[in-house]
């Protein structure tokens, strides 16, 4: 972990000393976002998300997301009131802008992310074109590797640790709208494996739930800026996910749900404040 986070500090440097004089001009920004995603599927888990981000004059940002969870699934009396820790993003990347009116913008990103059962490496580059006031474009193409990864099951004796590098690469395309103090936002996600893991049978285990190595994902989100207190802002986003074709979405162990076939779709709400 620390060596990502000391590339991130470099090349924080680097931009720093590469910056223009105009960059130098716009100013620091900083934010702080609260969330919370709920899975509609049975209602089955909750995710509440704190963020902090700040970027920097010149064009350099940090940031770090904690979100938790709460298992649904089970009963409070048998997982516990509390949410789990379910994973930590450090989040950084670069953004440069140029033409007449800073219509372009690019930049390199770099995540590092850790949960209990893994550790990951995110990065990759992005591209933007703003069309007018109204409507703008954003590209983004992103690699990502598990570092390591920890199986656990219940029975801690049965407990094992596995190297599992399992790599993917993420394409988005986020279209954006603004209407007055609205803006309407939709991303187009491809997901595509580009590691494989087979198992005793043959079967391919670095698979996305619709049981394919790769998957489309969508989603549709508002913002509302609060006119006379801009730096409130107010969200609502739906996701819409793959379809869940693996054997293990048709039963659990005791026979609980049934799962095949459907949508694991989420509906977030989150409240962010910029300074």
């Amino acid at each position: 972990m620390k060596k990502y986070l000391a590339v991130a500090v470099l090349g924080a440097l680097s931009f720093n000393s590469v910056a223009s004089d105009d960059d130098y001009l716009r100013p620091g920004k900083s934010s702080v976002a609260i969330k919370w995603e709920h899975k509609t599927l049975d209602g089955r888990t909750d995710r509440p998300k704190v963020e902090f981000g700040h970027r920097m004059r010149n064009g350099f940002k940090f940031g770090v997301e904690q979100v938790w969870e709460y298992d649904r699934s089970k009963p409070e009396t048998e997982v516990g009131f509390a949410p789990e820790q379910y994973e930590l993003t450090f989040k950084t990347d670069y953004e440069f802008r140029w033409g007449d009116n800073r219509e372009h913008q690019a930049g390199p990103v770099l995540d590092y992310q850790t949960k209990e059962t893994s550790n990951s490496v995110r990065f990759g580059g992005y591209y933007g074109y703003k069309f007018n006031s109204e409507w703008q474009v954003k590209f983004r193409a992103r690699y990502s590797q598990h570092l390591d990864r920890l199986t656990i099951k219940d029975n801690p004796e049965d407990s094992y640790y596995r190297d599992d590098k399992n790599k993917e690469m993420r394409y988005d395309m986020w279209l954006t709208y603004r209407w007055s103090d609205f803006r309407f936002v939709y991303n187009l996600i491809h997901y595509s494996k580009i590691s494989s893991n087979l198992n005793s049978n043959g079967e391919e285990q670095h698979v996305y739930n619709n049981n394919k190595q790769h998957s489309w994902e969508h989603e549709f989100a508002v913002n509302y800026r609060f006119p006379y207190a801009k730096k409130n802002t107010i969200y609502a986003k739906y996701k819409v996910k793959t379809e869940m074709l693996k054997n293990s979405h048709m039963y659990d162990n005791n026979g609980g749900y049934d799962w095949y076939g459907k949508r694991d779709n989420a509906v977030e709400i989150g409240y962010k404040y910029s300074w």
